[in-house]
């Protein structure tokens, strides 16, 4: 019996390391949006894109996104099929089959991040947009808590998860906690950027979610608003589920 391999290069993307400093703009007395935008040299529509503004009123001590946070880079992955061709030869004694390997080459566009199950080929590094991603919620802490937020004006849990990945140049849909937990594998040991669940907290169920900074702490859209937590406190032990990473994503 003769096997088919199968040998996928996964695209390469490639993010920068870390926010610039400029990322984020603190609004003062005076500040419109056109003003911000020629401050920072970008244009009104951009500032409305990236912090998903549906009107044009700020207040002051807002913050507000004045850099694309993201550089993607694509490069196609190449799939390489090597698979068997049967040549036969023929002589007056015998019939022998020979059996020999060709390789096709094809360019495809492909990426599975953050990783899969360890049935899956998980990879324990982590994705390249997780260095960038914690970056960027760091510089979020402080923001108010708001229920169904997912804008710089506020956040709940998933509205801030779903800002990051999406500023990371990430696809993904606005979803509740719970069902992005559906979307994710349980990973033993975490790495910086992995998310954290948690059940049971304001209903039954998976309820909340946050992102591991290390160290055994993550941030999160808390009832205080972002903020930095230990999963040593006495309540989020009792609470806490597991270490996830998404199955699947696409860049944007």
């Amino acid at each position: 019996m003769f096997k088919k391999v199968l040998i996928v290069t996964v695209l390469l993307v490639t993010f920068a390391s870390s926010a610039s400093a400029n990322t984020l703009y603190e609004v003062k007395k005076g500040d419109t949006l056109s003003k911000i935008a020629k401050l920072n040299k970008v244009t009104i529509n951009d500032i409305r894109s990236w912090n998903k503004l549906t009107k044009d009123s700020i207040y002051i001590k807002q913050k507000l996104v004045v850099t694309k946070p993201a550089v993607v880079t694509k490069t196609p992955a190449k799939v390489v099929v090597t698979k068997p061709v049967v040549v036969s030869k023929t002589n007056t004694t015998k019939q022998e089959t020979v059996v020999t390997p060709v390789q096709v080459v094809k360019d495809v566009q492909l990426i599975t991040t953050p990783a899969m199950t360890q049935a899956n080929n998980l990879s324990a590094k982590g994705q390249a947009m997780y260095p960038l991603i914690v970056d960027f919620a760091k510089r979020l802490e402080g923001i108010p808590y708001v229920y169904g937020g997912y804008t710089m004006s506020g956040f709940d849990c998933s509205g801030f998860i779903y800002f990051l990945h999406t500023q990371a140049g990430l696809d993904i849909t606005r979803q509740s906690s719970e069902s992005y937990f559906t979307q994710t594998s349980v990973v033993s040991i975490p790495v910086v950027g992995d998310l954290i669940f948690f059940q049971n907290t304001y209903k039954q169920g998976i309820s909340h979610m946050g992102i591991y900074i290390g160290d055994n702490k993550f941030i999160h859209a808390g009832s205080k608003g972002v903020e930095v937590t230990s999963l040593d406190s006495s309540y989020w032990k009792e609470h806490f589920v597991s270490f996830n990473r998404f199955n699947a994503l696409t860049v944007r």
